[in-house]
C-alpha cells in the first residue's frame, strides 16, 4: 500500500478535502495518532500506533495537519470495540477502541517522551503504569450540561451538547444521579453529579487509583520535621501524611477547601487561605529546609515563575509533585534542575479510557547544595 493516495512532493499540494493513506507511527498526549506526509505530521483521532488507514485532511496549518479516518486498512491488535455509543462524539473519552493494557502502555511512553524532549532529562526513572483496578464506571463525579432542553456533555469541540442515556466511565451511583436529574427535566445549566459520600471540596475522581496513589505519596514523602502542602485542596494529602510530620502547613487559594481542611485537622495541622505564589516563600524561608518535604499538585498550567523562584531561593530537602499534564510537569522539572534531580517518576491511570495522565514525582536537592 502507498503511504499516499495520491504524489504529494511538497506540503503546498495538500488540500483540504484529500484522502491520504497515513501509517500511524506514535500517539500522542491528548490521543491523537500521528502520522506523517513529507515529513508534516497529521495528527488522527481513533487509530492506533502501527496502523495504517486511509484518512481525510480536515485541517491545514503552517506546521501540521488533522485529518478524519475514512478506513482502517491494516488494523492493530490491540484494537477493540468501544463499548460507549458516544465515544468520539463526546469530548469526554480518548482510547475506549485501545485494548486497556496498551493504553498503560501508550500513557508511559507519553511520559517518557515528555520528560526526554520537554525535561532534557535523559532515560527518565519512569517506572511502569499503575493501573486502575477498575478501567469504566469508576468516576465519583461528572459534570453534565442542558442546552435547550438536550441533557449531556458537550461535543468534542465547541458547546453543543450530545445527548447521552449515562455514561460508561462513571460510577453506578453517578450514573442513578444522572437518570434522576434527567426525569426532573431540568432548565438549561451545568449540573455537578457527584457520589454523596466524604464528598466535599477537591478530591480525585477515581477513588481507588486515589488510595494508590496516597500510599506512593506516604512512600516518596517519607517522614520529617515539616511538611508544606502547597495546592492542598481539602486536606487529603496533609491529613494522611500529618502522623509522620512534626508540623503541617497547607496552602489553598479556595476559602470551601480551607474550611474543610481545617474541620478535620490535627494540632499541628495549619491550614492558611491564599495564594501559592503569595505564601510559599514565607514559609520555606520560616522552616528547617533540610529537614522540609513540599508537596506540589498544581492545576494542569503548572507552577507559575514565582512558584519556581520562590523553590530555588528556599529549596527544601524533597519535592513530591502530582501532576496530571506530562507537558508542564517536565517543563518544570527542567526549571528546578538547578537545584533538584528526578528521582523518580510513577504514572497512575487516574482517568482510564481517557487521554489524562496522573503522575507522581520524587525530586531530590543535589548533594553539592547547602
Amino acid at each position: 500500500m502507498p503511504l499516499h493516495s495520491k504524489k504529494l512532493s511538497d506540503h503546498s499540494e495538500i488540500s483540504l478535502g484529500d484522502e491520504v493513506a497515513l501509517r500511524v507511527v506514535d500517539v500522542a498526549f491528548g490521543g491523537s495518532g500521528i502520522g506523517r506526509i513529507n515529513e508534516m505530521a497529521c495528527f488522527t483521532k481513533g487509530v492506533i500506533d502501527g496502523e495504517e488507514v486511509r484518512a481525510r485532511i480536515t485541517r491545514k496549518k503552517s506546521r501540521f495537519l488533522e485529518a478524519t479516518v475514512v478506513t482502517i486498512e491494516q488494523q492493530s491488535p490491540h484494537r477493540r470495540q468501544p463499548p460507549c455509543p458516544y465515544f468520539l462524539k463526546c469530548g469526554g473519552c480518548a482510547y475506549q477502541h485501545i485494548d486497556y493494557s496498551h493504553q498503560l502502555k501508550i500513557k508511559e511512553k507519553q511520559l517518557h517522551d515528555a520528560f526526554e524532549r520537554l525535561g532534557g532529562i535523559e532515560n527518565p526513572p519512569v517506572k511502569a503504569m499503575i493501573p486502575s483496578p477498575e478501567p469504566f464506571y469508576y468516576r465519583n463525579r461528572i459534570t453534565v450540561h442542558v442546552r435547550n432542553g438536550v441533557l449531556g456533555f458537550f461535543k468534542e469541540k465547541g458547546n453543543e451538547v450530545i445527548e447521552i442515556q449515562s455514561c460508561c466511565i462513571a460510577s453506578k451511583e453517578v450514573n442513578q444521579s444522572l437518570h434522576k436529574l434527567r426525569s426532573q427535566h431540568p432548565i438549561d445549566g451545568d449540573y455537578l453529579l457527584g457520589e454523596k459520600e466524604r464528598y466535599g471540596g477537591f478530591r480525585q475522581v477515581n477513588n481507588e487509583v486515589a488510595k494508590i496513589l496516597l500510599q506512593e505519596m506516604k512512600r516518596y514523602a517519607g517522614s520529617g520535621e515539616v511538611l508544606i502542602d502547597a495546592y492542598c485542596g481539602s486536606g487529603f494529602f496533609s491529613h494522611a501524611l500529618a502522623p509522620l510530620f512534626s508540623k503541617v502547613i497547607g496552602i489553598e487559594r479556595s476559602q470551601g477547601s480551607i474550611i474543610l481542611a481545617r474541620q478535620e485537622a490535627a494540632s499541628h495541622e495549619i491550614f492558611e487561605e491564599g495564594s501559592v505564589e503569595e505564601m510559599l516563600p514565607k514559609k520555606l524561608q520560616e522552616a528547617s529546609l533540610l529537614d522540609t518535604t513540599l508537596i506540589l499538585d498544581p492545576p494542569s498550567e503548572g507552577l507559575s515563575e514565582l512558584v519556581i523562584q520562590s523553590i530555588l531561593n528556599f529549596p527544601p530537602a524533597k519535592i513530591v509533585y502530582v501532576s496530571c499534564n506530562p507537558g508542564t510537569l517536565a517543563r518544570d522539572s527542567k526549571r528546578l534542575s538547578l537545584h533538584y534531580q528526578l528521582q523518580e517518576s510513577t504514572p497512575l491511570d487516574m482517568f482510564p479510557q481517557t487521554a489524562e495522565i496522573e503522575s507522581i514525582n520524587l525530586l531530590t536537592r543535589h548533594v553539592t547544595l547547602h
